[in-house]
């Protein structure tokens, strides 16, 4: 099956831009620095495992507030971990040693060589990113803001991914419907069940931690960001 949207938005952080060293490795150099060993895997796995259950939970709730939201997925993420310490400290603590570090950001395998095959066949595109506020800054950081119709940073915005609000927001900016728009990323909570919930097309960056059954449609599951192009028209 072929899709031609008239709309493809992109999750930035480790979809199309990562950085050196990644954001889950700085979570488990920064975990090691607080006194918790464990290996980089088991963060790796853990933090894709919380905002998997978190996005459910989260949908079915109905309060996706930005707040509730960071704090349920730093919660679940130390669970997963099988941390037993007081949390609200280690998140502060864990927070602040984030803040403090400002790694080099690196395009991720094929974005480049997508996004400009993406502009060439004239397919709008947009950013819908759970970020810091700087998401913009990070795209020029890499050459890449001019691809963009718009960027939408959660911290700017006030919603976080997978509130479908947030998705709504691109759909309104760009006058598309949920048919119409593919929407790529990397994490299954967040980005693929947000972009469902919305009516939204989906393809999802496969990693070794995850292999979930639902939702199958209207989901595709790709190794690379090369392989998107085979599922467009």
């Amino acid at each position: 099956m072929k899709l031609k949207p008239k709309l493809i938005t992109f999750d930035f952080g480790d979809t199309l831009v990562s950085s050196d060293p990644p954001y889950l490795a700085r979570i488990w150099m920064a975990l090691k620095d607080l006194g918790i060993e464990k290996t980089r895997q088991e963060v790796e796995k853990a933090y894709h495992l919380a905002d998997w259950k978190i996005s459910q939970e989260l949908l079915k709730e109905g309060n996706l507030a930005p707040q509730y939201y960071q704090r349920k997925l730093g919660v679940s993420l130390l669970e997963e971990l099988g941390i037993k310490r007081d949390y609200e400290q280690l998140l502060s603590q864990l927070a602040q040693w984030l803040v403090g570090f400002r790694p080099e950001r690196v395009l991720m395998p094929g974005a480049l060589k997508l996004l400009k095959e993406l502009k060439r066949r004239g397919y709008p595109m947009g950013i819908i990113s759970n970020n810091d506020g700087r998401t913009r800054e990070k795209c020029g950081a890499v050459g890449i803001e001019e691809f963009f119709e718009f960027i939408l940073d959660s911290t700017l915005e006030g919603m976080v991914k997978p509130d479908p609000k947030f998705f709504q927001k691109a759909l309104s900016l760009a006058e598309a419907n949920p048919e119409q728009t593919l929407h790529i990323g990397d994490l299954w909570g967040s980005d693929i069940l947000g972009a469902r919930a919305t009516g939204l097309w989906a393809v999802w960056l496969k990693n070794p931690y995850l292999n979930p059954q639902e939702p199958k449609e209207k989901v595709f599951r790709v190794n690379n960001l090369e392989e998107v192009l085979e599922i467009l028209e």
